[in-house]
């Protein structure tokens, strides 16, 4: 991990807006490549990925819809829908947090898991 200039360690969190310029940022912090969805809305794309699970394995299947503010996550088990997103918090090479402004979030991490908190 890289030192910042008072020679501690540099902060692994990010916070970003959820838009179309920061999905495969997104995406790339917990291995995925996004791609556009085989749907779209007018006017505004809408983006998908899959995270691997145990022994390549897809763990869960995520839709991006920057333009609603919007996250869709189907894993196993559970199929969240999370809408108001008002920025996304990255922990590089662990997962991602999408934070509504009334402090509720959805996680989504590397291989998979998926939490809400509301």
């Amino acid at each position: 991990m890289a030192e910042d200039a008072s020679g501690g360690h540099a902060r692994r969190l990010r916070t970003l807006p959820f838009d179309d310029h920061t999905v495969d940022t997104i995406a790339e912090t917990i291995d995925a490549r996004p791609s556009l969805a085989p749907f779209q809305l007018p006017g505004a794309a809408v983006y998908q990925f899959t995270l691997e699970g145990s022994e390549g394995r897809p763990a869960a299947m995520v839709t991006l819809w920057p333009s609603l503010r919007r996250v869709d996550a189907i894993g196993s088990g559970a199929a969240v829908v999370f809408t108001r997103v008002a920025a996304v918090q990255l922990v590089d090479r662990i997962e991602v947090l999408f934070r509504r402004e009334t402090g509720e979030f959805l996680v989504i991490a590397k291989g998979g898991r998926i939490v809400v908190r509301s």
